[in-house]
């Protein structure tokens, strides 16, 4: 079976802890002068146990086969079943996919401000311990990065870490109980327990008849949330708090990577906060409005990569991205646009080494009944991949919804007669609820 780049790290890894097991350290990195520019957060209260870990080699002390065939599995928080989430759940899904040929598990680790790790810069989430947002910051007893780490080290696949970039809460859930770490829901708007005050410039804004107004908690608030209550991706704190939370997962947990989603704006209509208005009007030479919004998110996505790097090298920074990039004229459907309906620019990350991987999600009803749809997105994603001259990596994004399994195995047929550098397979959840573990072990990942 063909492996990841940072597999032959963890082998290298898991023979140096054989031959040196007294010499075993802790997994956590120690502080670079990236964690010096910005503030730590605040030191956990650890109450569970945590693993041990050998020390990692460095990606470039290792011989990678340019090769490769990634093939990643996304483990969604609600993949791991209704709460409260077992930790029997997550680890016979990682076993699962282990034995089926996956080498690289995406486990979903923060979705709304929230954390499946034990804290950190956020509170523990509330899906752990029930379906009550009372519960948000109890302590669950287990903690599901820690036990996904060490199941998938031990099985010789690579562990990345996958965040929501910028949702922020859940729509029409009410605010989330004062708990320690605070919210982000809270500590984005310098909330003031004494005064009750409450700034809302670090939401995504919208215009009502032509005033930027921000988003609401509900779906009945003028600009109203849908699944969730979004934070701006112009507001220079809210990306600030996103490098704390990536800063605290890799110098804490030995994951192989961080793994972003929800990292766009949420439309077309977003995000006229005054931050982003204020430094799109200072700009020199003007812009459009549309362009400082994709540049400077690009800017801040080539900080995130920057960061990443300093505190481990060897880390992979990849993201979810939008299904089509921009139409071009083979894709002769009506499909939505990363790059002008979420101003999300995946392609240059991939061109400029912002990201080091993308996973287009080409999955859904629409691209679970076309695979000729499915193709025509494939190939165009896989040209950006082309143009980066192997420095950059594609993972096909594909649905495993399927009655047949067949329409599985010709789309990673497909991605492999296209060059892809891999592909990531939606969803954990899926593939077990369909049973097909061994069809994949028998077929395209025999």
């Amino acid at each position: 079976m063909a492996f990841t780049s940072n597999h032959w790290l963890r082998v290298a890894s898991l023979a140096l802890a054989a031959l040196l097991p007294l010499f075993a350290l802790g997994g956590a990195a120690s502080m670079t002068q990236a964690q010096e520019r910005s503030p730590a957060p605040p030191a956990p209260k650890v109450t569970v146990e945590k693993p041990v870990y050998m020390p990692l080699v460095q990606r470039d002390e290792a011989k990678a086969d340019p090769r490769q065939e990634v093939r990643a599995l996304w483990v969604s928080r609600f993949d791991l079943g209704s709460p409260p989430s077992k930790q029997e759940r997550l680890e016979a899904l990682i076993d699962r996919a282990a034995d089926a040929g996956f080498n690289v598990i995406l486990l979903q680790v923060r979705a709304t401000g929230d954390a499946y790790y034990t804290p950190g810069a956020e509170p523990w989430t509330y899906r752990l311990t029930s379906s009550n947002i009372s519960d948000l910051g109890r302590d669950p007893g287990w903690d599901p990065l820690a036990v996904a780490v060490r199941t998938a080290h031990a099985r010789g696949i690579e562990l990345h870490a996958y965040l929501n970039a910028f949702t922020a809460w859940e729509c029409s859930r009410g605010a989330p109980p004062h708990i320690q770490p605070e919210h982000a829901y809270w500590a984005l708007a310098n909330y003031d327990p004494a005064t009750k005050a409450y700034d809302p410039a670090w939401r995504v804004h919208a215009r009502i008849e032509g005033t930027p107004t921000p988003m609401g908690d509900a779906k009945t608030d003028p600009v109203a949330c849908s699944e969730y209550l979004w934070a701006s991706p112009g507001v220079s704190r809210v990306h600030e708090r996103n490098l704390a939370v990536m800063r605290d997962i890799l110098t804490r947990y030995d994951v192989d990577g961080i793994h972003l989603d929800r990292v766009r704006y949420p439309g077309r209509q977003y995000s006229h906060d005054p931050e982003s208005l204020e430094a799109w009007r200072a700009t020199a030479p003007a812009v459009s409005f549309e362009n400082w919004q994709r540049d400077n998110l690009s800017r801040w996505i080539a900080r995130y990569q920057s960061e990443i790097k300093a505190l481990k090298p060897a880390a992979t920074l990849s993201a979810a991205v939008w299904f089509t990039y921009k139409k071009t004229a083979a894709m002769t459907f009506p499909t939505s646009q990363g790059y002008f309906d979420y101003y999300q620019d995946s392609h240059r990350w991939l061109t400029e080494g912002s990201m080091d991987a993308i996973a287009p999600m080409i999955y859904g009803t629409t691209f679970n009944a076309d695979i000729e749809k499915w193709k025509v997105l494939a190939a165009d994603h896989v040209a950006a991949q082309e143009a980066t001259q192997g420095k950059g990596q594609v993972w096909l994004g594909l649905g495993a919804d399927f009655d047949d399994f067949g329409q599985v195995t010709a789309r990673i047929d497909y991605a492999r007669s296209l060059g892809a550098a891999g592909v990531a397979v939606w969803s954990a959840g899926a593939v077990d609820s369909r049973g097909y573990w061994d069809e994949f072990r028998a077929g395209p990942f025999k």
